[in-house]
């Protein structure tokens, strides 16, 4: 039995192009792709040869886009709708009861959602329930008091066009604080912490983790996601996600950061991130498809987890810098060169935009 998915886009990009070469892999999969909003850049998402079809919508109004959705639903024979980004799970959790008889994969409720995506309102879950993390705070003259310096100035959530900053004195920070274009009810003071990182990801359903990778970054540039990354085992980190999980009665795809501190033998959870991540492309090296394994929990079929390949893997920009043919071998690449006009349209693109 074929499966027609349909995806809904919002600024393109590899998560998105990285979500249909997963479900390539998938038999029987049909993909369809549609946009809220008409790219203001070259979009190179139609090119990818996966693609049935790509529409975009005619609505702003989120209800007006609904409709069009389950219209098209209709037309194209839709078995299941797939959230990518932040705000295809942000627009579901919303208005998912106006979504008449639309099927997802496993969805986290809007309240849990709207804890684990803001830095504040996640360090407070954090803090009330025993789990190690960073001191995090609203921005205040009071509650800058209570931090040593570097400190790290973050936006509440990682989805705005705000970047992190670090702030390595008191006069710093003053300064950042006090531009105007600075919205301080936009970020939180947040402490630095020496460590190493390690990420865990997962698909959960009702608390349960039901399969994961675990992976340590290679290559990261400062405060970005790793472009570089060695997929390990770690029961530890695998207890204290579970742990978490379980307290959140999480349902849905997750990504979390966490720091290891060796003085104190504990990893404190640093970003919760709610949907499709940088390197989930290498997951599916290792051996775990995401993308299909929602497929299959949205169709209500069990998952057989057993497990990954201990392995390394790059994204494609990281390979090529490696100027290695193992690294390569290993890497994003293999995946574009079988799906490439998207790439090639990319470049064409940029050469048209000069």
């Amino acid at each position: 039995m074929t499966t027609n998915v349909l995806l809904i886009d919002d600024y393109g990009g590899p998560n998105l192009l990285d979500t249909i070469r997963c479900l390539s892999y998938e038999q029987a999969v049909n993909i369809f792709v549609v946009s809220p909003e008409r790219k203001t850049y070259f979009n190179t998402i139609p090119y990818s040869k996966y693609v049935s079809k790509y529409q975009y919508l005619k609505s702003s109004d989120p209800k007006k886009i609904i409709q069009e959705i389950s219209a098209l639903e209709r037309e194209w024979d839709i078995n299941l709708i797939l959230p990518v980004k932040y705000s295809n799970y942000q627009f579901i959790t919303k208005y998912r009861a106006l979504f008449n008889g639309s099927v997802f994969p496993p969805m986290p409720t809007q309240s849990t959602f709207a804890t684990v995506t803001n830095k504040l309102f996640l360090a407070e879950f954090l803090v009330n329930n025993s789990f190690p993390s960073p001191k995090t705070k609203e921005i205040s003259a009071d509650n800058i008091q209570q931090f040593n310096f570097p400190l790290l100035l973050k936006p509440r959530t990682d989805y705005e066009e705000n970047r992190i900053m670090e702030c390595k004195s008191r006069e710093e920070y003053e300064e950042k604080i006090s531009n105007l274009d600075f919205k301080a009810d936009q970020y939180v003071i947040q402490e630095k912490l020496n460590g190493e990182d390690i990420d865990i990801s997962f698909i959960a359903e009702n608390g349960e983790i039901l399969a994961y990778t675990i992976q340590k970054g290679l290559v990261r540039e400062a405060f970005s996601f790793a472009t570089g990354i060695e997929f390990l085992e770690n029961q530890k980190l695998l207890d204290e996600t579970k742990a978490i999980v379980k307290k959140l009665k999480w349902s849905g795809i997750a990504h979390l950061d966490f720091i290891y501190r060796k003085e104190t033998d504990s990893y404190l959870l640093i970003d919760f991130n709610p949907r499709v991540w940088s390197t989930m492309i290498g997951s599916l090296y290792a051996g775990v498809n995401f993308p299909g394994l929602m497929i299959s929990r949205a169709n209500h079929k069990e998952i057989n987890f057993e497990g990954y390949q201990k392995t390394k893997f790059y994204l494609a920009k990281a390979a090529l810098q490696s100027k290695s043919f193992s690294a390569l071998k290993t890497s994003s690449w293999p995946y574009i060169l079988k799906d490439p006009l998207p790439e090639i349209a990319k470049i064409i693109g940029k050469f048209k935009s000069r």
